[in-house]
């Protein structure tokens, strides 16, 4: 069964589906053959942005791991359930930030889906119990940067359905 899972994942992260491999487009139309596909530039720069936001949600995934390791929480239960919450949530940007380099209209509504969740982060930081401005506006200030970058017309013509 793993072993099942770990090919999908390499298929889908290096071959693509396998429409990709047939030349043709989930509708079923050929693709264009006017040489190779370029990204705009806008577009490459929103699948960097979701990759480090991939990893930053995984290196803040693996601290807390650490940190149930060498203290003890007060709740197990709810310790383990927010780690595996914000490793679920780091694998999830890092496949949107894939299928955003490779095209795939999904990733519009992901994308946006995800910028607007650390919107939101970022003003409960601010408003919070615990608020703090510094730690606010990079997160406000880069879910900013990725709902721009979603609503650029390029990017936009490239990730729409066919």
């Amino acid at each position: 069964m793993v072993a099942y899972w770990y090919w999908q994942i390499k298929v889908f992260l290096v071959c693509g589906d396998m429409d990709d491999q047939a030349g043709t487009h989930e509708t079923g139309s050929p693709e264009r053959s006017d040489g190779p596909l370029r990204r705009p530039v806008l577009l490459v720069l929103l699948a960097l942005l979701l990759l480090v936001e991939a990893l930053a949600v995984l290196a803040i995934g693996v601290a807390l791991v650490a940190e149930l390791v060498l203290t003890t929480p007060e709740s197990y239960a709810t310790a383990i359930a927010l780690i595996v919450l914000v490793l679920a949530a780091g694998v999830w940007v890092l496949f949107i930030a894939v299928g955003t380099y490779r095209l795939r209209p999904w990733t519009r509504g992901a994308a946006l889906t995800w910028q607007v969740l650390q919107v939101i982060v970022a003003i409960c930081i601010f408003q919070g119990l615990f608020a703090d401005a510094v730690d606010g506006w990079p997160l406000l200030l880069v879910s900013l940067l990725g709902i721009v970058l979603l609503l650029a017309p390029s990017v936009v013509a490239v990730t729409r359905r066919i």
